[in-house]
């Protein structure tokens, strides 16, 4: 081998381990070694993956992307949290405590007993009461058949109730009953309260007390009766006698007796009984007895 040819063996080793530069045109491809085509695009998109597609590698490897806080943000927060400390401030402040209760709808139950059922304490912090809570306990009160309470700021609270209105008192092997629509036991006394509702005599019942249904097909009649009269002539009748459910006797104010014939005949004879019972508030005279035991009339007889 002369120079020239070892020359030549040189250049050849030194060409086939140079790669020559080309200018790689749009489009174009060239050969990798593991033989895929890599054309102008794929480089710039794989360029821009590199820089810009690391976040989404990382939400791929399921690492979480880092959340900034912006000045504005913190900013907010911080204003939160201090209306909310600000908050609590005032609602912890004395100003706001229960000093006053006012009680609106009760005509049986005193306001000394509202407050009592209801459990709420005077000094309580206003912000605290449960108003719901205070409604539900005392909608558990058999006497009471809804309530409603609202926080009247800065240091009282308002309970409307409705009642609900015994109609007559019975005897019971105890002593007595409230007895409601339905005849539902709204209350129970040992003596004879002073309710203002009329008592049923002739009739008694046992092992009843607060909550139970009095189940009596008569005393079902007379409270159906006295549900549908107004309330002015409710409680100016005294007391209703079934003893004889034939002749049912019921006993005005001022000693007035109504006769009101078969206990049947109750309902068709409310007209009669409203009647009646303007006629003794205005008599000038006294009244012995009022006949009603003929349907659509009545007669008044007066003492002599």
């Amino acid at each position: 081998m002369n120079f020239d040819d070892m020359d030549n063996a040189d250049n050849k080793e030194i060409i086939d381990n140079t790669m020559e530069y080309k200018p790689l045109i749009a489009g174009e491809s060239i050969r990798a070694e593991n033989d895929e085509n890599i054309t102008a695009e794929s480089i710039d998109n794989t360029v821009i993956r590199g820089n810009v597609g690391k976040s989404a590698r990382q939400e791929a490897n399921g690492q979480p992307k880092r959340k900034i806080i912006t000045r504005r943000g913190l900013i907010r927060v911080l204003g939160l949290l201090a209306a909310f400390l600000a908050f609590i401030a005032i609602a912890l402040s004395p100003v706001f405590v229960l000093k006053h209760v006012n009680i609106h709808g009760n005509v049986y139950l005193s306001e000394e007993e509202i407050v009592r059922i209801s459990g709420i304490n005077m000094g309580e912090n206003l912000f605290q009461l449960a108003t719901d809570e205070i409604m539900q306990t005392m909608a558990k009160d058999i006497r009471i058949d809804q309530a409603i309470v609202k926080r009247k700021f800065p240091d009282s609270l308002d309970i409307q109730v409705v009642e609900r209105v015994p109609l007559a008192i019975i005897k019971c092997d105890y002593g007595y009953l409230e007895v409601g629509r339905g005849g539902i036991v709204l209350d129970a006394h040992r003596t004879l309260a002073q309710i203002p509702v009329p008592i049923v005599s002739g009739v008694e019942v046992a092992d009843l007390f607060v909550g139970d249904t009095v189940e009596n097909e008569q005393l079902s009649k007379v409270l159906a009766y006295l549900d549908k009269l107004s309330h002015d002539t409710a409680i100016g009748i005294a007391e209703i006698n079934i003893a004889d459910p034939a002749n049912v006797t019921v006993y005005m104010n001022r000693s007035v007796q109504l006769k009101m014939g078969h206990i049947d005949s109750l309902q068709k004879k409310l007209d009669i009984t409203e009647s009646v019972n303007r006629e003794v508030k205005q008599a000038k005279h006294p009244i012995e007895y009022v006949d009603a035991r003929f349907d659509g009339s009545y007669s008044i007889k007066l003492k002599e």
